[in-house]
């Protein structure tokens, strides 16, 4: 349904009352100046991630007509003189058909006529998004549901309060194609202060059962068969209770090979690949601190 949609919406007139219009969903649907657009742009919707205020400020910036619904959870297009009415949001899994959907299409005129007096309807009972609105979306912490987060890397990467320091393997974990074009989005978005580098967002843990005791601005060394991985713990997704981080990619970030951390731990490599995940005591915090050139700052617990 929603290939569709987005296919005969070329160079036609758009009017839509959809649900949640997804940053997966940014290059998806052609839309232009005087196309309107109504979303649900609750505060749970965006913060969820199902409503990217990234992508309503595009739209915006392009001349469409959008307005916030607090409630809406219809789906329904008038492309041109075709009306659409069934149960696919604006994502990229409606789009490429990873989800089940079902819609009518009609061409019938009072079919039409009654799908934009909906549309209508739903815009006259709904906030108009400005310039103030999409400040104030973008004020909102994104945590996609159930997969990779969005976020303005804001505070920094460096901690600036009182921090825990974590060790823990770093384990497999299933992400689905939205959450992986999420996490590429997220990616493309945000450089490291003086543009030398990205964030990258990275799962943390999926099963650890200390993961619960996580908070921001922990620090989390992840362990791999020939490396570690200093990651900023972000959130936990809402499915799965994987821990969510980011990273930082430019030349400048510190890095530290397996075998330096396990001297730092008193430890081996091989025991490093083994262990469990533990919330380093203080003189081990002290030392991946040093080691890491992390801030001096007291720990959170």
């Amino acid at each position: 349904m929603m290939r569709t949609i987005c296919q005969k919406a070329e160079g036609r007139k758009v009017r839509a009352a959809v649900a949640y219009a997804g940053d997966g969903a940014t290059d998806l649907l052609p839309v232009k100046a005087g196309d309107l657009i109504v979303v649900n742009g609750s505060r749970n919707a965006i913060a969820s991630g199902a409503t990217s205020a990234r992508l309503l400020r595009s739209w915006y910036e392009q001349g469409v007509l959008l307005y916030a619904h607090e409630t809406l959870h219809a789906k329904v297009f008038v492309i041109g003189r075709t009306a659409f009415v069934g149960s696919a949001n604006l994502s990229l899994r409606a789009h490429t058909d990873r989800t089940v959907e079902a819609a009518i299409q009609s061409t019938e005129a009072a079919v039409v006529v009654g799908a934009r007096e909906f549309i209508d309807e739903m815009a006259a009972n709904a906030i108009e998004v400005d310039e103030a609105w999409l400040d104030w979306a973008d004020t909102v912490p994104v945590r996609a549901a159930g997969g990779p987060v969005l976020w303005n890397p804001d505070p920094p990467f460096e901690p600036n309060e009182p921090y825990d320091v974590w060790v823990g393997p770093e384990e497999s974990v299933d992400w689905t194609d939205e959450e992986i074009a999420l996490a590429q989005a997220g990616y493309r978005m945000h450089r490291v202060a003086g543009g030398r580098g990205r964030y990258g967002t990275i799962a943390i843990s999926e099963s650890a059962t200390d993961a619960s005791s996580l908070v921001q601005p922990d620090m989390v060394l992840l362990i791999r068969p020939r490396s570690v991985q200093l990651v900023r713990f972000l959130d936990r997704r809402r499915r799965g209770g994987a821990a969510m981080g980011f990273y930082r990619t430019d030349r400048d970030c510190v890095r530290r090979t397996l075998g330096e951390v396990a001297a730092a731990l008193d430890s081996t490599p091989a025991k490093l690949r083994e262990r469990d995940w533990a919330r380093m005591d203080s003189s081990q915090r002290e030392a991946l601190r040093e080691l890491f050139k992390l801030p001096k700052l007291p720990a959170r617990s």
